[in-house]
Parts: structure tokens; sequence; C-alpha cells
């Protein structure tokens, strides 16, 4: 009896002590994710939440892989990313993966043939767990994507494995995905101009000193083009604010046509626009200047009511063509600006519907020129 009793003790004991060490590895686990859900949730950005998912997390989790499936149908994510400097996707995240992604948990073993699509392609794991990303208004955006995590370990994510901090951290993924996104949005909201659809003179004035250092570390060539609408005032006065406003409408349509995707096109306020081109020298730059105003004066605004409107612009263009190893960037936008301004003043002084060049002016801009 008494050996008997002992054995049951030694059993308790054994037990116990596996109890306990699961425990403290539970409590290991869960400070781990806790510290990345924190990190998650004080995350600046997306690309930030990314880096913490498709980099972090691996090296904390000891993970031989972690997937992060994204649906960006809208193209949002790609472009916060390269708004973010990220040019090329972390190998881990994907975006709109040619599968269908699961719409439910999965944690099991692992099958090259079943989810290897989900991981690059893997067939090196053991085991698996995939936790789907769930929007808050899903029923009408549908799913956000899909967090894979792999194992060689066939244990780590064996049948009947309790997965709620996995759900959670893949639940508190989504939401800052989500928040990041919105608060992107809210900030494109007001860095752009209501009536045309255009970025507005905020966001011009906050990339202007951008595109300087940019052109300056490649030393290429930098332009600015000033837009007015001619005798806008006029066409006010005499049909109305409406017809104004689709004026305004129709010419920023027209210039958005004659401008590079990588050019920086915006409404500088009432009538005016401002043009930021890369890469042109003086002769390149009164081209596409020229091009803008035809585009313009040789084809009237059709009115909503069925007359057509005689428009026209005129525009003022400075270059800076070459960069001094002292240049500030802030200063050298300012005074590229002032000097397409200018010039847009002269244009508008001499008969309107022209283009005016910025003349090399030693005490202003003594590499500026057309």
């Amino acid at each position: 009896m008494a050996q008997d009793l002992e054995l049951e003790n030694q059993r308790l004991r054994n037990q116990l002590r596996n109890l306990l060490r699961e425990a403290r590895e539970n409590e290991r686990k869960q400070d781990r994710f806790h510290a990345l859900e924190l990190k998650l949730v004080a995350a600046s950005g997306l690309a930030e939440i990314v880096t913490l998912i498709s980099r972090t997390l691996p090296r904390t989790s000891r993970l031989e892989h972690v997937g992060l499936l994204l649906t960006d149908i809208s193209g949002e994510i790609g472009a916060e990313l390269a708004r973010a400097g990220i040019a090329e996707l972390p190998g881990q995240l994907e975006l709109n993966p040619p599968v269908r992604l699961p719409g439910g948990v999965y944690a099991g073993p692992f099958d090259g043939d079943r989810h290897g699509r989900y991981c690059g392609g893997r067939r090196d794991l053991a085991s698996l767990a995939m936790l789907p990303l769930r929007r808050g208004n899903e029923a009408q955006a549908g799913p956000l994507g899909v967090l894979v995590f792999g194992s060689r370990d066939p244990a780590r994510y064996g049948m009947g494995v309790d997965t709620y901090f996995l759900e959670r951290l893949a639940a508190i993924t989504a939401v800052c995905i989500e928040n990041a996104l919105n608060l992107s949005r809210l900030r494109d909201l007001g860095l752009t101009d209501a009536l045309t659809g255009l970025r507005n003179r905020r966001y011009f004035d906050e990339q202007l000193p951008l595109e300087c250092q940019r052109a300056m570390r490649e030393q290429v060539p930098l332009s600015c083009l000033f837009v007015d609408i001619d005798r806008f005032k006029s066409i006010n006065d005499v049909y109305g604010h409406p017809v104004g406003d689709q004026v305004i409408r129709d010419v920023a349509q027209r210039l958005s046509r004659h401008v590079r995707p990588f050019d920086l096109l915006a409404r500088y306020g009432g009538e005016e626009f401002v043009i930021l081109l890369g890469r042109l020298d003086g002769s390149a730059t009164r081209e596409v200047a020229e091009r803008v105003r035809l585009a313009v004066a040789d084809d009237p605004v059709r009115l909503e009511d069925g007359p057509e409107l005689e428009v026209s612009i005129s525009l003022g263009a400075a270059v800076c063509a070459r960069w001094g190893e002292k240049d500030e960037h802030t200063d050298v936008g300012r005074r590229l600006v002032e000097a397409a301004d200018l010039a847009l003043l002269e244009a508008k002084q001499s008969g309107r519907n022209r283009v005016v060049m910025a003349a090399p002016r030693s005490g202003l801009f003594g590499r500026l020129g057309g």
C-alpha cells in the first residue's frame, strides 16, 4: 500500500511539474504576444505593421514561416507601402494571392499539396495554423486576408491545439491594418482638393522640398509650371460660380492627361494650378507647357446646359538644371516656385494664353533658366 501511494505521489508530482512547465511556457508565450500586440497598436503606419508581422514575429516566436496574405483589390495597401518607401514587398507578404483565402481557422498537420500555396510554395513544414483577418464591415468589403504560421515541429499546431493567442493576435492585426488604412484615407482627404480631386496646396508644399531633395541627390533637373485660367473672374461674373466650378474641373482633367504618373499636379488655389516635372530640361519643359496650353485653348469647354465656352490658360515655367553641393532643398524649392510665379505674371501681362520661361537671374536663382 505504501509503495502504491509513493508511486501515485510520484506520478502526481510529475504531472504537477509538467503542468507548471506548461503554465510557465504559456506565460512566456502570452508575454511575447502581449509585447507584439502593444507594438502593433503603437505602430506609426502600415509599413511598420507589416515589418512587425513579417520580420519580428518569426524571430520572437521561433517559427520557420510567418505569412501575411492580404486582399488589395483597390491597390491602396500597395500604394501606402510604396509611399512609405517599401519598393519591394517582404517575402512573407503577398497582396492579392492567386488562391481562395480560407474563411475559418485551421490548425493541424501541414499538407504540401494543400497548404504550400499559402506558404510561398514551401513544402518543408510539419504543422500549420491559418487565421482569417476579418474586417469590421466584412459583409460589405469582404475579408482582409489571412495570417499564416508554419513550423517544422509537427506538435506545434497539432489537431486540437488551443489557438486563443493566435486568434487574438489576428484580430488585433486586422484592426491595426484597418486603422492604418483609415488614417491614410483621412490624411488623403486633408491633402485632396474636393472640387477637382487633385492634390491641394498643402500637399504640394509638403512634397516640394522632398522632390527637390530627390532631384538634388540624383543630380537631375526639376521644373515647375504655374498655370492660371485666363479671365476667370469674368467667367464667374457672367455665367455664375457653378459654371466657374465646371471650368476648373474641366481644366484640371485636361492638365492631368498631360502629366506623367510620377509628376506632381496640384490645385494651388482658386483658378491656379502648379505642376512639378522631374528630369526635363528647359526645352522639354517648354514643350510640355505648350502641349498643356493647347489642350485647353484648342477645345472649348462644353457647359452642362449645352453652349460652349472658349477658355485659355497662361503658364509660367522655371527649371533648376544644376544643383550645387551647398544648396538647401527647402530654399531651392521656394525660389523655384517664385521664379515660375513671376514668369506666370509676365505671361498674363504680355497678353495671356502663352508660356513664359523664367530667365536666369543671378540675384534670385543663379542656375535657373529655360
